[in-house]
């Protein structure tokens, strides 16, 4: 008798725990990943991001700056012109982003000293000019600590394709 007891219990609680309801995301709950990003990999370098509820504003120095509307459903980021998607996991003050070409991305959102307001639309602006200088310092701190030396800041020593990476500036 105890043991069917235990067994109607256990077939109870294994009944509740099976309710996956509570594992999908709320229609009410809303990711956003409004804000200014940064990521470094060592196949695409450094890249900067600012993003707005519609659109994503991105720069490196592989592929230069360009802005692509975006949104994002359920747990999914897409891109409105592209065939790109990810699945969205946001742990704080970085977003892991697992895409639907295999690719994985791990973006870092950018303290209380930011240090851009906005990445510059106008190229050959003085904002962007400054933001230029701000950024090749940036790449250059991400190389190094990938362990990547430099000679004189400007030349990578020790891997031809990240001075050719940092050479290739389309702005």
């Amino acid at each position: 008798m105890r043991s069917l007891f235990y067994i109607s219990i256990i077939s109870v609680l294994a009944l509740f725990s099976c309710n996956l309801q509570h594992r999908k995301i709320p229609a009410n709950a809303k990711i956003s990943i409004a804000g200014k990003w940064h990521r470094f990999s060592l196949a695409n370098g450094y890249s900067e991001f600012d993003i707005d509820s519609q659109n994503v504003i991105f720069y490196n120095q592989k592929a230069g700056r360009f802005k692509l509307a975006y949104k994002i459903e359920n747990d999914s980021f897409k891109y409105l012109t592209l065939q790109y998607a990810a699945k969205i996991t946001v742990y704080g003050d970085s977003v892991f982003l697992e895409g639907n070409d295999n690719t994985t991305a791990t973006l870092y959102r950018f303290g209380s000293d930011c240090p851009f307001t906005s990445i510059p639309d106008e190229k050959d602006s003085l904002l962007f000019e400054s933001y230029l200088k701000g950024f090749d310092k940036r790449v250059i701190r991400e190389y190094e600590k990938a362990g990547i030396e430099f000679l004189d800041n400007t030349e990578i020593t020790n891997d031809t394709t990240f001075r050719q990476l940092l050479n290739r500036k389309e702005y």
